[in-house]
């Protein structure tokens, strides 16, 4: 299954440089933000005849990353920013084929959401890493947004590339081992990333 990136066409509009909501204003270094902050079940998905005009696919997660520049901190001869990097399950594009959910037992069903939830656990890696990068960035002071740019436009190449090497070794045919070693991959990714 193919991953569609929901991004705007112009960068800038992904960042804003609005005055922080209180509740980010004590955040040092940024936040990354996840929503719906769970598992995904099929009651996230929306139920359709055919996805993508396309009679193989079984199913769709779609993500969505978002970043809001919430402070700007001049250190000497850089700035720092603190973002808030966005991770929303996109509902409408996220989708399940009502065939395979109405024929499909059990046991299939859970293995095709797992997998499904290994996507939407990419986005969240991608996010983190998004952050990571940025808290570790000396931005110059005028090129701060051309800098962000690179970085989050790098970021996104890493996340369709990871998507599509997590659908080919898993899925196309389905293989356990491999699911297997993907989330061995995501968990210790995650983890990782949570913790720098």
């Amino acid at each position: 299954m193919k991953l569609y990136f929901l991004l705007y066409i112009l960068w800038p509009l992904l960042l804003s440089t609005n005055e922080p909501p209180e509740k980010y204003r004590a955040i040092k270094g940024g936040v990354v933000s996840i929503n719906p902050n769970r598992p995904l079940n099929w009651n996230d998905f929306k139920k359709v005849n055919l996805i993508g005009n396309r009679s193989t696919i079984n199913a769709i997660t779609q993500s969505t990353c978002e970043i809001d520049i919430l402070n700007i901190k001049k250190r000497g001869d850089h700035v720092s920013l603190d973002i808030e990097v966005k991770i929303n399950l996109h509902k409408e594009l996220s989708q399940v084929k009502n065939e395979f959910f109405t024929t499909r037992d059990a046991q299939t069903k859970q293995r095709v959401l797992h997998h499904e939830n290994g996507h939407y656990l990419i986005a969240q890696i991608i996010g983190h890493r998004i952050l990571n990068s940025v808290n570790n960035y000396k931005f110059d002071e005028k090129n701060h947004r051309t800098q962000l740019n690179r970085i989050i436009k790098e970021n996104f190449k890493d996340w369709k590339r990871m998507d599509e090497q997590y659908d080919a070794q898993a899925t196309k045919p389905y293989n356990p081992e491999m699911q297997a070693r993907w989330d061995r991959f995501i968990a210790s990714e995650l983890q990782s990333l949570q913790q720098e």
